[in-house]
């Protein structure tokens, strides 16, 4: 799954990065959890591409869905229609994954190697309420080899060329499995001060060894 990520670029390097003008209320965060606004891309029907803020979590009578299985969400009658229709992506410097050895978590940094930022592969649905800001969820598939000794699932994350085809719904789940495999990925342990969403700075990306963390230094 993805539960926790990190948005901090320079605001005006990731406009042009993205070709888009960016929400005048965007601020760095180190911690973004569910529940949060994120900056997601989007492209209604008829319209252009743009970027905006929404709310990260699909709440409905039984679960607070923040993923979807990119194996079943064509499937799943609760995501299939935005599967078809309502595409987003949602920019992230790296994401936080937690591997659990069955008595403690450490939890890890995930960033991509060859570039500042990625785009997650998302889907939105739009807002039922006047002002409300629409919603969104983050995919996931199977890890790679970079993820996988720390967890089974990560993000699907998405080379810059094909946001297009992305947001137009022109990628099929087979086509977009192997794509986010393409995209290499590092890793290293971060302080579990990052386990606190109300921790928020950028010491939370800061690679350390578990014994230098902070919370588990005993003598």
């Amino acid at each position: 799954m993805c539960g926790r990520f990190t948005l901090h670029s320079n605001q005006h390097q990731l406009a042009e990065a993205i070709a888009l003008a960016l929400p005048a209320a965007l601020e760095p965060d180190y911690n973004i959890g569910p529940g949060r606004t994120v900056l997601s891309i989007a492209q209604p029907v008829g319209e252009r591409p743009q970027a905006t803020l929404m709310h990260w979590g699909l709440k409905t009578p039984q679960n607070f869905h923040i993923n979807a299985r990119l194996e079943t969400v064509d499937t799943a009658p609760r995501f299939r229609e935005s599967w078809e229709q309502h595409r987003c992506l949602v920019p992230a410097n790296g994401f936080y994954e937690w591997y659990a050895d069955g008595v403690t978590k450490q939890p890890y940094y995930i960033y991509p190697t060859d570039r500042e930022f990625c785009l997650m592969a998302g889907l939105w649905y739009p807002s039922t309420r006047e002002g409300e800001p629409a919603t969104c969820l983050l995919l996931t598939t199977a890890a790679n080899e970079a993820v996988q000794p720390v967890h089974s699932r990560m993000p699907v994350i998405l080379p810059p060329d094909v946001r297009d085809a992305w947001l137009q719904n022109q990628l099929n789940k087979r086509e977009t499995h192997q794509l986010a495999h393409e995209v290499p990925l590092e890793k290293h342990t971060v302080s579990r001060r990052v386990n606190s969403v109300h921790n928020n700075d950028s010491c939370l990306i800061q690679a350390t060894a578990p014994l230098e963390d902070e919370q588990m230094v005993l003598f």
